[in-house]
């Protein structure tokens, strides 16, 4: 007459194997052992870990922690880059042609006069 019992037995491993998965998929444990150890201490299922032991089971938490984090994690979205519009290029000024007109004027003009040195050195007095 232990049908009761194991009856118990099975829903202990059953409902420590939810809860193992709903905090799994919670997103705030990293691997197994956290979930064990959450189910342990935080939920006060003693024999948690001796209900995981196979190794299917915990790779298979390990996925579900793993999913579940990359599902919950904040989106960072990088602040758009504004870039200036480039400046124009200054104006170049440019020489009008009636000036150097005025300047071939001016030169023509001014004859073909030699300078000597030594007027070049006299101050007038």
């Amino acid at each position: 007459m232990s049908t009761g019992n194991d009856d118990l037995e099975t829903w202990k491993r059953q409902r420590t194997i939810e809860l193992a998965y709903e905090l799994a998929d919670s997103g705030q444990y990293d691997d197994f052992t956290d979930v064990v150890y959450a189910l342990q201490f935080e939920r006060g299922m003693t024999t948690a870990q001796a209900l995981i032991v196979d190794p299917d089971m915990r790779r298979a938490l390990n996925q579900r922690c793993a999913t579940a984090r990359e599902a919950f994690a904040p989106v960072v979205i990088p602040e758009p880059v504004v870039l200036e519009p480039e400046e124009a290029p200054l104006p170049v000024p440019q020489a009008s042609s009636s000036f150097f007109r005025r300047a071939a004027s001016m030169l023509s003009r001014s004859g073909t006069r030699t300078v000597n040195a030594g007027d070049l050195n006299s101050a007038p007095s």
